[in-house]
């Protein structure tokens, strides 16, 4: 354990465009990925709850767990999580 009472931090994110792959460079989804650490003593977090490795529809965690990469979409692009509840919509599958 620290002695550090971790009580400020600093967040780290960097947001991608994921493309086809192909010449025309068609935007496919948007991904971001985040990192804390304490802003005292430097500490970085662990996300918790997520898997490891990549979902381009979803969350999951670096192998460490230091890292969580989030699925992102512009606002009213697709259905949110209560939408789908609502109006019991399957999830996206891409």
């Amino acid at each position: 354990m620290s002695d550090c009472a971790h009580m400020d931090f600093k967040a780290f994110v960097d947001v991608h465009r994921l493309v086809d792959g192909k010449d025309t460079g068609t935007v496919t989804g948007y991904t971001a990925d985040v990192r804390i650490e304490c802003a005292d003593c430097g500490k970085p977090f662990q996300f918790l709850g997520l898997e490891p490795g990549v979902d381009t529809a979803g969350a999951r965690a670096s192998i460490d767990g230091l890292e969580a990469h989030l699925a992102i979409c512009p606002h009213d692009e697709r259905p949110n999580p209560l939408q789908r509840m609502a109006f019991n919509i399957r999830k996206f599958d891409g």
